[in-house]
């Protein structure tokens, strides 16, 4: 795994802590990670994360195949399902979080704590069930046949203004360091088994971003790979905005997967890229990927990328940092 591959698993930037008066803040490191080892030692959860092969993620022969499973894009983008290990297995995976429900597997996505909690409790909806947490990377193939087999405990939820074809949530009560009551709030997605062909299949069908952005900050990748947690506050014209969603909405999804490569190397190995940190209406935080040549990456969908013109690209893209 590379340095950046590292740093996106565990360091994701919380807007939260940007202050909003300055356009441009140094943001203080984020308690986020310390605050998840206390919920894991308090929930005894040595291993709360699973070996799976996750078509998106892992780079293996077994998902270089599934890969080649990708419908041509007159018919879309076709994403296998997640690719469950053998018991006896040796296949070298990421490891990452997930739930099953309703016969699907639903993956790790954005996670809340604090104050977070409180700007999206509306959002918790419908009881689906409780997470047995009966996972690890042990667990055999069978294990994951079993309705509400995770790698997390909890109580699961649905979320408000979203299909539980697409996302729901666990719910995790916990003692923080001083012994007060808290509650993580953990979002999972289902973005395997399915078909995207422009982006208005994820953006605004799945994650209705349109009409739903208070606020959008911008992080440079040297800061976010440096993990130097500085943000800005973007100036983007709103119709500029709009027309940049327009065609990211019209753009076909195209795949890239590590092997492949762009002007000799891979399509993540450059400067020229920059983060969006996206404060939604709705209490929640969205992550897009900017990558120069017009790519738009939704930050759960690894390898999944949008790709719209230049021109109406680059005025999002310069005007967020974007270096060429």
């Amino acid at each position: 795994m590379k340095e950046y591959d590292i740093l996106e698993a565990i360091g994701d930037i919380n807007p939260k802590y940007v202050n909003n008066a300055s356009t441009s803040t140094t943001v203080k490191k984020s308690n986020h990670y310390f605050r998840w080892i206390a919920i894991a030692a308090c929930l005894c959860l040595v291993t709360i994360l699973t070996l799976v092969s996750i078509t998106n993620n892992v780079n293996t022969e077994d998902n270089n195949e599934a890969i080649n499973e990708a419908i041509d894009v007159t018919d879309g983008i076709y994403i296998p399902p997640v690719k469950l290990p053998e018991s006896d297995s040796t296949v070298e995976a990421d490891m990452i979080g997930l739930v099953v429900y309703n016969g699907n597997i639903y993956t790790q996505a954005a996670d809340y704590f604090d104050s977070e909690v409180q700007k999206i409790e509306s959002l918790i909806g419908e009881h689906l069930g409780t997470a047995m947490g009966n996972i690890n990377e042990w667990s055999s193939k069978n294990e994951f046949s079993n309705e509400f087999a995770s790698t997390i405990p909890g109580e699961i939820y649905a979320v408000n203004g979203y299909d539980t074809d697409f996302r729901i949530c666990i719910k995790l009560e916990y003692e923080d360091q001083n012994g007060n009551p808290a509650v993580h709030i953990q979002f999972l997605e289902k973005l395997n088994d399915i078909t995207l062909n422009t982006g208005k299949d994820l953006f605004e069908t799945k994650l209705h971003i349109k009409d739903n952005i208070n606020t959008i900050y911008w992080q440079s990748h040297n800061d976010w790979n440096l993990a130097n947690n500085n943000l800005h506050k973007a100036t983007i014209n709103s119709d500029t905005w709009s027309e940049f969603l327009d065609y990211v909405d019209r753009g076909i999804f195209t795949v890239f997967w590590n092997p492949d490569i762009i002007n000799g190397s891979s399509i993540y190995d450059t400067e020229k890229q920059v983060h969006l940190i996206l404060e939604m209406k709705d209490g929640t935080t969205l992550r897009l990927r900017l990558i120069e040549g017009g790519y738009v990456r939704y930050n759960s969908l690894n390898w999944y990328l949008v790709k719209i013109p230049e021109n109406i690209f680059n005025t999002v893209y310069d005007s967020c940092g974007g270096i060429h």
